[in-house]
């Protein structure tokens, strides 16, 4: 690649043009990155690694949330933390979804990649509608980590949802921020078809 001096002496490109080569460079290195990492999508059509962790909600506090709790629904299950820009900036998505097809089967459950205390800290005070846990275990066995490793996603990606077919079974793998309008289309067509 040419230095912004070697192309001015060379007759090229004005600064802005630079500097917008530059910007589109990094995004479009940024998103093709993102599905380059160590992400297991064989695990498509596959039976979904079961959990059983802890709640973090007012009405839910404690008590123990596995999948099998949701069997006959589409669950969406979306990794989580609220120090990950990306996770905060999805989140109004989440409820949105979760508002709108919570009579037809569906469901978002979070788990947060964080202590109870952060993860209480964030959910208080916002709009958040569906079930999030948290890792009650520190020693990794039984953690939202060893979780996201089994959904296929032992670098940790934040955020990463995975959407999960009523016989809990996965339908899709998502690294990165969700769009509503894909999921719209995306949940229509499955909930239409079971």
């Amino acid at each position: 690649m040419l230095s912004y001096k070697k192309m001015q002496k060379r007759g090229g490109m004005g600064i802005n043009k630079f500097v917008l080569t530059l910007c589109i460079s990094f995004v479009f290195s940024y998103s093709t990155n993102l599905y380059a990492l160590d992400i297991d999508y064989s695990l498509l059509g596959k039976p979904a690694p079961t959990f059983e962790l802890t709640a973090v909600s007012e009405e839910k506090d404690g008590k123990t949330i596995k999948l099998t709790d949701y069997k006959g629904k589409i669950v969406l299950l979306n990794f989580w933390a609220s120090w990950c820009g990306p996770c905060r900036a999805e989140m109004p998505t989440l409820t949105k979804l979760q508002d709108t097809y919570k009579n037809r089967s569906f469901t978002v459950v979070g788990l947060a990649m964080e202590s109870q205390e952060d993860a209480k800290k964030f959910i208080q005070g916002k709009d958040i509608n569906f079930p999030n846990v948290y890792s009650a275990d520190k020693s990794g066995k039984n953690s939202v980590k060893e979780v996201l490793t089994k959904y296929g996603n032992p670098d940790g990606i934040l955020p990463f949802s995975v959407l999960i077919s009523p016989s809990q079974n996965i339908l899709s793998i998502y690294p990165g921020i969700i769009s509503e309008t894909k999921m719209n289309r995306v949940l229509g067509r499955f909930l239409d078809n079971f």
